[in-house]
């Protein structure tokens, strides 16, 4: 492997670290960059992102920020869910399996958005009735 094979590598498990989601990035680089086969790259890919989450995990453990009641929820669910498509693999043509891919990443991004529109219009109006009552209190 290439000092920038290395390099690009490293800077990408950087970006991952910092929480950017560069999986999909490293997919491609993988595919493109060091031409592994569709399958290799994937499961490269998968190794690459159990590194980085479990050096985030033990980073938020450590500074008491982990959330264990939704690990839980992603290892009851998560596991099973792999188990499935696996199983559902043998059914569907490839072509097939990405129209799902890409409609469930369409689904979950804009479930995302929605979510993050709501947390931000909830904190608006909190954040607007602190203000109101700082004025209340200055102005007494």
């Amino acid at each position: 492997m290439s000092f920038w094979h290395e390099a690009i590598t490293l800077l990408l498990g950087t970006v991952a670290g910092l929480g950017v989601g560069s999986g999909g990035i490293y997919l491609l680089w993988l595919k493109e960059g060091m031409g592994y086969e569709g399958t290799e790259a994937v499961f490269l890919n998968l190794l690459f992102f159990c590194a980085a989450l479990l050096t985030a995990a033990a980073i938020h453990a450590r500074e008491k920020r982990l959330d264990y009641s939704f690990l839980a929820e992603i290892v009851l669910f998560g596991i099973p869910g792999a188990l499935v498509g696996r199983w559902l693999n043998r059914f569907f043509p490839p072509a097939i399996l990405k129209l799902f891919l890409g409609v469930f990443l369409i689904f979950s991004g804009v479930f995302s958005l929605i979510v993050t529109k709501k947390k931000k219009e909830n904190t608006k109006e909190t954040l607007h009735a602190l203000d109101k009552k700082e004025k209340q209190d200055y102005n007494e």
